[in-house]
């Protein structure tokens, strides 16, 4: 049987989209925070859902190889304070939190796709992204969220 979301809305983070077109944006090397930024956090509020998925087409620049998109998320309670999502490694009994943030490495210079799909417990959410290994030419990304809930 199915899980059954009697609302789910759709979004985009970075990028737009007309139809079935998706256009990414530029990334940079480090998160940015300021708006005038290609790629600037995004910060959406999400209190009632249960869930959320980032589908993220991810293309490298020309004649890059083996460079990564970097997403980190991080979850709140009011919209102003925000806290990072842990990994968990447990070991004899033991839970080690981390700091939490995903990587994926891209296609030679060519887009590639990926999608994150989390479990959700917070009012508010915000998703930072940049790219590592660049050499000559950044990249670009559309992210498009859905939260399911309700």
């Amino acid at each position: 049987m199915a899980l059954y979301y009697p609302k789910q809305d759709t979004f985009a983070i970075w990028g737009t989209k007309s139809g079935t077109t998706l256009t990414g944006v530029d990334l940079t090397a480090s998160y940015q925070t300021e708006s005038g930024f290609t790629v600037p956090t995004k910060t959406f509020a999400c209190g009632g859902y249960s869930k959320l998925n980032i589908d993220v087409l991810y293309t490298m620049g020309a004649t890059e190889t083996a460079n990564s998109i970097e997403i980190k998320i991080e979850g709140s309670p009011d919209g102003t304070n925000f806290y990072r999502i842990p990994n968990d490694s447990t070991s004899a009994g033991t839970s080690t939190l981390t700091a939490r943030e995903f990587t994926f490495v891209g296609t030679n210079a060519a887009a590639a796709t990926i999608s994150v799909g989390l479990d959700i417990f917070y009012k508010y959410v915000k998703v930072w992204g940049k790219e590592t290994g660049k050499v000559t030419n950044f990249g670009t990304v559309y992210a498009e969220a859905t939260l399911s809930g309700k």
